[in-house]
């Protein structure tokens, strides 16, 4: 069998999620024999599915080619996986094999109990339908003309996976005991009936996983309480959802065509990339975003994120930079409140704000209560104006002529550099779908990255795609302190220096490590008054607040006027990728953020530094 070369650029080949296609069948056993489970688990007929064709996301009537050189099956060598449901246990091996145009072969089950009971279901006829997991390489697919004015393709490059037991037909040509050369014999006889079984009532734990399955996807409580009663509850639960992930794509297909017919009304050098709290259709699909959804995705999960998908593309175009996994809007990263009430399923607050992103990074730094300033949604490079030096006064003598002059104008420029983080998530964790486990990834983001723009404020140093940090500014003052044994005198210098600039401003406050505000809370101003450079009590020092942070160099003390320090955020989203390699072990894996920032100092005659305060 000819193999394809692979490769896992998406640019040389451009292959969708994990998808699935399920089939319902009958069970046939051997007369006289030891009944023997075969299955059938793909064929050629078109099946509806959402997928990426001429590099958009749409819907198309996809066949799967059954031709040798279609099907990679490297990963069937040793058999087909077979699992109890997608993503659940393994239970056997399918030994499969290409067959009048159809992938089949029977199958061998474990010894394990969850293993035969399934085994037994099948071979009594209980459970007959079957899904297939494949993957499919987008750029080979093959138009086959149109139906109901949807395009019908070809999948002439695919893999399969696994195949599980599930209740969703899709495929009616393929399942347990339809092999190849069954399948048209069992179009002319009738499907002999299934055994009589008692009928049995949903156990609380089944309800319980058919109620949380409902809200990882969305669907109203009230809609699926009377799915319990019915024989087939799972099976309908799932055409529900596979009904709204179809609407969902739709709408959001709408939504984002509305977004990119929008003009930004920004200037030509310094742009605002338009916020999504701009338009209150994009907000409403903001509320259905799923950052959990989005990183499952990237680690290969079969999960639906078409929304989010087509929400980075079009936020790439817009920075004018490709995305190396995907953008995550800011407004997806604010603070929201989730509720979960009993008839209902998880939802969140309507009250979304683009710029609430910059107001968590302020809460989680101390930037913010110093009153470091936040530019956010750059394009670009940025240029603020400052005045380098002022106009000159004269006296003039009665009759006689003022000497003309005129200010000198500056700029202080900032450039994009990119901040890369990286945040653990568990396996527990990958597999949660409540809302506390959503916002604690979110919330675990933003607080990696407020942290990274901290130290690059403080010790950024300006080379190796790092900042530059406000010690390298003009005009800075560094005042002398003796080292271990700093002086009541020598912090007026702080003060002082800055005076004589003439940069003194309202608002000035200290910032240092724990460990140069203890030894300044225990360093007298005299030695006799029994009075403290730093008052323990009131946390200050020389009528000015204190504040602390692990952040800053070691040994270091700050003054300053510090709404003269501004941070740069350059667009509306952070690019997240997925390392799936480093944590796979423990089946965790690894966020990787890329978010572009800058720091500028507009004035740096008013801060004063020195980084030697303790030894």
């Amino acid at each position: 069998m000819k193999r394809r070369k692979k490769t896992t650029e998406n640019k040389e080949r451009k292959e969708v999620d994990l998808q699935m296609r399920t089939a319902t069948l009958e069970i046939r056993a051997e007369e006289g024999k030891e009944t023997i489970v075969r299955m059938s688990v793909s064929s050629e007929v078109p099946v509806l599915v959402w997928t990426m064709f001429n590099d958009t996301y749409q819907r198309v009537y996809e066949i799967l080619d059954h031709s040798e050189t279609s099907i990679d099956l490297s990963r069937a060598k040793g058999g087909l996986v077979i699992l109890d449901r997608h993503f659940g246990d393994q239970i056997g091996l399918m030994d499969v094999k290409i067959s009048d145009r159809k992938l089949d072969g029977p199958v061998r089950f474990g010894a394990g109990e969850r293993s035969q009971e399934i085994a037994a279901d099948a071979k009594a006829g209980i459970r007959s339908n079957v899904s297939v997991g494949y993957q499919v390489d987008a750029s080979q697919y093959r138009t086959e003309g149109e139906k109901d004015g949807i395009p019908v393709v070809r999948a002439m490059s695919w893999t399969p996976y696994e195949a599980s037991f599930e209740p969703v037909p899709a495929d009616p040509t393929v399942g347990v005991g339809r092999s190849a050369k069954d399948t048209q014999k069992n179009k002319a006889e009738k499907k002999p009936s299934k055994p009589e079984q008692e009928e049995r009532a949903m156990t609380p734990k089944e309800i319980a996983a058919l109620f949380a399955r409902a809200a990882k996807y969305g669907i109203e409580i009230s809609k699926v309480e009377p799915l319990i009663e019915q024989e087939n509850a799972r099976g309908l639960l799932d055409e529900m959802i596979v009904e709204k992930q179809a609407a969902d794509a739709e709408a959001t297909r709408t939504e984002i065509e509305n977004l990119k017919n929008r003009k930004p009304e920004a200037p030509e050098k310094t742009k605002v990339v338009p916020g999504p709290d701009d338009n209150k259709e994009i907000k409403k699909e903001l509320r259905r975003y799923s950052v959990m959804n989005v990183i499952r995705s990237l680690a290969g999960q079969k999960v639906d994120i078409g929304r989010e998908r087509e929400m980075s593309d079009e936020l790439a175009r817009l920075r004018g930079k490709d995305a190396s996994g995907i953008i995550i809007p800011h407004a997806a990263l604010s603070q929201r409140d989730f509720t979960v009430s009993g008839t209902s399923s998880a939802t969140v607050e309507t009250d979304l704000k683009a710029d609430e992103f910059i107001d968590l990074l302020r809460t989680k730094t101390i930037l913010a209560p110093l009153g470091v300033r936040f530019l956010s949604g750059l394009v670009g490079n940025v240029a603020i104006p400052k005045m380098t030096a002022g106009a000159t006064g004269y006296w003039v003598t009665e009759g006689g002529a003022i000497t003309e002059s005129q200010p000198t104008l500056g700029q202080v420029t900032g450039t994009p550099h990119t901040c890369g983080v990286l945040t653990d998530i568990s396996r527990r964790m990958l597999i949660q779908s409540t809302p506390d486990a959503e916002m604690l990834v979110r919330d675990e983001i933003v607080e990696r990255i407020a942290r990274t723009i901290q130290i690059a404020v403080f010790a950024g140093s300006g080379a190796a795609g790092q900042p530059s940090a406000i010690t390298n500014a003009t005009g800075i003052n560094n005042p002398s302190v003796t080292q271990g044994t700093p002086t009541y005198a020598e912090m007026l210098g702080f003060v002082s220096a800055i005076m004589a600039d003439n940069a003194q401003s309202d608002g000035q406050k200290w910032a240092g490590t724990a460990e140069v505000w203890a030894k300044l809370a225990d360093t007298d101003v005299d030695s006799g008054s029994g009075q403290k450079v730093l008052d323990p009590k009131t946390n200050k020092m020389l009528g000015r607040d204190f504040l602390t942070s692990e952040d800053l160099p070691a040994n270091s003390l700050w003054l300053g006027g510090w709404g003269s320090v501004v941070v740069g955020v350059w667009g509306s989203g952070i690019d997240l990728t997925v390392d799936t390699a480093t944590l796979s072990a423990s089946g965790g894996v690894r966020l990787v953020g890329l978010q572009d920032v800058d720091v500028m100092v507009r004035l740096g005659q008013a801060l004063a530094y020195n980084t030697a305060v303790t030894s």
